[in-house]
């Protein structure tokens, strides 16, 4: 059984540090050579803030394998809310040894990002998010946030999450958004993490089940 390697949240743009952009490469070259499935499940350019097209326009090689990888048939995407038209929402995929498993970035499970202040957000964002205003104030916002409740969030995503995965008869739920990494043993909610400083985090599901692995910069 071919090994499948799910990955988000990256947020590529223009500004983006060198090292982001190698990383992502490097994990997409090294997912190449070992001949394993890949989604790239939300989030991977940021095109709620570069605009669309603009993000990954700054990055070709990457958007190259992107493209090569998918053509291919072994890469697939979902959408999150910083590239929308990224592809579905969700996938739902079987894997041998884990059964019935649901894909997808999580964002319209945030309560915040569900709400009518966080799609407003969002809108202008959309819109004018090229601003350097906006994108501080943006950026600013969600670290305020963070900071008072970022374990509560995280803890409502979850729960959110795993309802989700009932509700669609899943044995699992990989999901992103949030970035932070998440796999402990008898738990039907995996988050696949992000992209930090200097480590791409991401989920494989495998014979074995599913763990984490990261690369680092």
């Amino acid at each position: 059984m071919t090994d499948l390697w799910i990955a988000s949240d990256w947020h590529l743009g223009p500004g983006s540090p060198a090292v982001h952009g190698r990383l992502a490469l490097a994990f997409l070259e090294r997912a190449k050579a070992a001949g394993v499935a890949v989604i790239l499940n939300g989030d991977v350019f940021d095109d709620l803030f570069a605009g669309a097209g603009r993000a990954s326009a700054a990055h070709p090689a990457l958007a190259a394998s992107i493209a090569a990888l998918a053509a291919s048939g072994r890469l697939s995407r979902t959408s999150g809310n910083h590239d929308p038209d990224a592809g579905p929402e969700r996938l739902v995929l079987d894997r041998p040894g884990i059964g019935r498993i649901l894909v997808a970035h999580g964002h319209s499970l945030d309560p915040i990002n569900s709400s009518p202040v966080g799609r407003l957000g969002d809108a202008i964002s959309r819109h004018f998010g090229r601003a350097a205003l906006v994108r501080g104030a943006a950026r600013l916002a969600e670290a305020v946030a963070r900071g008072l409740a970022e374990e509560q969030m995280i803890a409502v995503f979850r729960a959110r999450c795993l309802r989700a995965v009932e509700a669609g008869g899943c044995a699992l739920g990989v999901f992103g958004h949030v970035h932070r990494a998440h796999l402990v043993a008898g738990d039907r909610y995996v988050n696949a993490g992000g992209l930090h400083d200097d480590r791409l985090e991401y989920a494989v599901l495998g014979e074995g089940g599913p763990r984490l692995a990261s690369l680092k910069g």
